[in-house]
């Protein structure tokens, strides 16, 4: 299988918001990992769908919120491998991305099971796989946001991939690295290469999701799970977690993010409400509080949506319709 991810992906220096925030800020263009859609889920999904490919598998099954990014890359990548894909979906705070992102999903997945919460979601999934079994398939379930330990190893590499640019590009490690913590798979997995490298600083992750779905135990878990798989002996390093940048809830726009959003767009980069505008809130916190080296990894897709959009899109069925709560 040609490799899935476009790297490595640019890593640059945010002029504007270095010179706002007193201090160095380097962001790691993983919106830029691939050119139909890229962000971070395309990392995860390398290891992922070459494991489905090597077993053999007919069908992906995957599941997440009305607008999630996870479910959109996994219905457009694995369906390019010829793989047929199903998406169980739970409901999502309505704005215009979202709305944008579930039109997007119904457009590229063969199948969208609406759902009443993230836990039937995960059933519908279970039911499908024997349903698809049953009928002589071979169906696979990508947990949510592609994060268990294979997809998190996704990240590992992707640690090692920054490393080896700082020292081609005469950077100084950063002092603090700062991502976006939904599921836990992008922090487990630069904690995991953080731990096998030895360097790049403390990983912090900013929460966007509510505490049950990625607690700290959840996240050192996986780590030690990347660890397992990729047969190292590292520590876990310290989890690291700002907890001041969830606001009302997932997907609940808070001022700070807005600030940030307008902040980054000084330097060219858009960020989203639900998971990468709340993770420079939190990094912007950060460098006030502390003035370091920082470094962010951007982790929505920076590919045009249009193509990705039905020709002449109709209105969305009752049932997804109650998707966008």
């Amino acid at each position: 299988m040609p490799d899935l991810a476009v790297t490595p992906t640019p890593l640059v220096l945010a002029e504007a918001v270095s010179r706002a925030l007193g201090c160095e800020v380097w962001i790691k263009r993983d919106d830029q990992t691939h050119p139909r859609y890229g962000g971070n889920k395309v990392r995860k999904l390398v290891p992922l769908l070459a494991a489905a490919r090597a077993a053999g598998v007919t069908d992906v099954l995957t599941a997440g919120a009305a607008g999630s990014h996870h479910v959109l890359a996994t219905a457009i990548h694995a369906a390019a491998m010829g793989l047929r894909v199903e998406a169980a979906l739970a409901p999502q705070p309505a704005s215009e991305h979202v709305e944008e992102m579930l039109r997007a999903s119904l457009a590229q997945a063969a199948t969208i099971h609406p759902c009443a919460s993230l836990p039937g979601a995960l059933a519908t999934l279970a039911l499908r796989a024997v349903a698809l079994r049953a009928q002589g398939r071979r169906p696979m379930i990508i947990p949510v946001g592609g994060s268990n330990a294979l997809g998190a190893s996704g990240y590992l590499d992707a640690q090692r991939e920054l490393l080896g640019q700082l020292a081609a590009q005469g950077v100084p490690s950063p002092d603090v690295q700062v991502c976006a913590l939904g599921s836990g798979g992008t922090l487990a997995g630069l904690l995991a290469g953080r731990a096998v490298g030895g360097r790049g600083g403390e990983v912090w992750g900013v929460r966007v999701t509510p505490p049950i779905a990625a607690p700290a135990i959840r996240v050192r878990a996986l780590v030690r799970a990347v660890l397992a798989l990729r047969a190292s002996g590292a520590g876990c390093p310290e989890v690291r977690i700002f907890e001041g940048a969830l606001g009302g809830g997932y997907g609940r726009p808070t001022d700070d993010a807005r600030r940030a959003q307008e902040l980054f767009s000084r330097d060219g980069i858009t960020l989203d409400d639900t998971y990468t505008a709340k993770a420079a809130a939190g990094l912007v916190a950060l460098a006030r509080r502390t003035p370091r080296r920082y470094l962010f990894w951007h982790t929505l897709s920076s590919a045009p949506m249009g193509p990705l959009l039905p020709s002449s899109p109709a209105a969305l069925a009752p049932g997804l319709r109650a998707l966008l709560a």
